[in-house]
């Protein structure tokens, strides 16, 4: 990691004060001043915060967060065109702060394809608001919401849902979820950030419905017609209900219910850990899932539990600041990028349920189906977690593949020579082969997997050879997608081997060039 400090002397607030520095490390490793004027995020782009233009103490203070924010999760491209759009909408609509007026004005003065400039500024502005630094109130995020904009999409014009803000293909969501569970395997992110981000990226629940979960609220249930993994979740933003009083029960599937169970189990140990003896049972169950553990290194005994639990129930749970230090945490360290951009996924529990929302449009679910599956009370306002479906089927050809797979880097394992360098070389049980029973790689694990090889691809722990037949299984891949076409299939089961469709690509490309590179070695020596 690249490690660059400039010398900055101390910035003044805005009441004349100096400001103390604030060290921080961008997506690419560079280290800058939250408080200084100059941001060297990359070897290529510098941020000169002198270039804010005159903003409202809220305003000025809102932006220099959310652009450090931004700054640490996502590129310094896509930093540099929040700002450069930011400052944009001030000029053209003269404003010191963001409201639905300048910004009507603004979008009225862009036309055709430059609508994308809203787009950038658009997901900034809600990540801005979710973040809660100030400057940016709820009516503007209703605003935006409602707009529909053209995206600018990379190397071919896709009509789609903002790729910068709007919910997440099935790649993208494939490709974040991929990068997780590798990240976790790895240790890049332990248990409790794992299981926070993947109960926002399964469930589309709000933040604040997740914190509030207890042990408790995880159920199983079998009987003669099957079983089901089941959780509990409190209710929110319902007139007169207090803090888990109602629930709202949503099936999950099995991975899901046990790393929350293991999350639940995990926050139990914590709280007997500090208490220094075991809880009876109905006691463990009330533990939450994810606990504010400052507040819990502060028990004193079982007694004093039990009355936080009673008396301020909400106490011992992840509050909101906490929460977004999770996600922050989880954001700074992810690696997955969109095929739509070829930008690292912004992501925000808000984007989730645009997602949520335009899978369950997209297989039909509408109207009161649709606002109890988001856990609203009325479907007044269900539509805007939904966009165009029609738009977001497009399906991925094989020409299409040999685009997008570069951008998505859905490969996640490590290409080698041969067996010879697999971590596992002398071990024939790590070789890993195709349907037709021909080796194309090695596991670098241990570990159980009853996945299947093609699930090899998009796994951290794979070592694909190069002379591998890889094209066997692109072909086995691309075959199977088309007998789904031919018999009727619906896109959303045609479109669940897109990430694997392009990872088997990028092998397939990334052989290529190493064979290329040794023939020109050979060549010139």
């Amino acid at each position: 990691m690249i490690m660059r400090r400039a010398s900055q002397a101390n910035q003044p607030n805005s009441i004349g004060l100096p400001r103390k520095s604030d060290w921080r490390i961008s997506k690419m490793g560079y280290e800058f001043d939250a408080n200084g004027e100059h941001w060297q995020l990359d070897g290529s782009i510098t941020i000169n915060l002198g270039r804010m233009r005159n903003l409202d103490d809220a305003t000025r203070e809102g932006l220099r967060e959310s652009l450090c924010r931004y700054a640490e999760e996502l590129s310094a491209e896509t930093t540099d065109h929040a700002f450069s759009n930011f400052n944009m909408y001030c000029d053209h609509a003269g404003e010191q702060s963001v409201n639905v007026g300048g910004l009507s004005r603004w979008r009225a003065s862009l036309t055709g394809e430059a609508e994308h400039r809203l787009g950038y500024l658009k997901a900034f502005l809600l990540a801005w608001n979710e973040w809660g630094y100030p400057g940016v109130d709820d009516d503007v995020v209703k605003y935006l919401e409602e707009q529909t904009l053209k995206g600018n999409v990379k190397g071919k014009a896709v009509k789609k849902a903002c790729p910068y803000s709007g919910p997440l293909t099935q790649i993208e969501m494939g490709a974040l979820l991929n990068w997780a569970s590798n990240a976790f395997t790895v240790k890049t992110i332990n248990l409790n950030q794992y299981a926070f981000f993947l109960t926002l990226a399964f469930t589309g629940r709000r933040s604040v419905q997740i914190r509030s979960l207890r042990s408790v609220d995880l159920k199983y249930r079998e009987d003669a017609k099957g079983h089901d993994y089941i959780v509990n979740f409190p209710r929110v933003k319902q007139k007169g209900v207090g803090f888990r009083e109602v629930f709202n029960s949503m099936c999950v599937n099995e991975d899901l219910y046990l790393i929350l169970l293991n999350q639940a189990e995990a926050s139990q140990a914590h709280v007997e850990r500090v208490l220094g003896k075991k809880l009876p049972a109905s006691i463990r169950r009330q533990i939450p899932i994810f606990l504010a553990e400052d507040r819990i290194e502060g028990l004193r005994d079982i007694e004093h539990l039990v009355d936080c639990l009673d008396k301020t129930p909400d106490y011992l749970h992840l509050n909101k600041a906490g929460a977004m230090d999770v996600l922050r945490e989880v954001a700074v360290k992810n690696t997955a990028r969109s095929e739509r951009t070829g930008e690292f996924i912004n992501f925000t529990s808000r984007r989730f349920r645009y997602t949520k929302g335009t899978n369950l449009a997209r297989r039909g679910i509408t109207g009161v189906v649709l606002a109890m599956a988001l856990d609203h009370s009325d479907t007044q306002n269900i539509n805007v977690y939904t966009a165009n479906t029609e738009e977001m089927a497009e399906q991925i050809d094989e020409i299409m593949t040999q685009f997008l797979a570069p951008l998505a880097q859905a490969f996640a394992g490590k290409l080698i020579n041969s067996e010879r360098d697999a971590l596992r070389a002398k071990d024939p049980h790590s070789r890993v082969r195709n349907d037709n029973s021909r080796a194309i790689g090695n596991c670098g694990t241990y570990a159980f997997c009853a996945s299947g090889y093609r699930s090899c691809y998009t796994c951290v722990s794979f070592q694909a050879w190069r002379d591998a037949p890889h094209e066997e299984v692109l072909e086995e891949i691309l075959s199977e997608r088309k007998r789904q076409q031919e018999c009727g299939a619906s896109s959303n089961v045609i479109q669940s081997t897109d990430l694997l469709l392009l990872a088997v690509q990028q092998v397939i490309l990334l052989c290529k060039h190493a064979k290329s590179e040794e023939q020109r070695e050979v060549e010139i020596g």
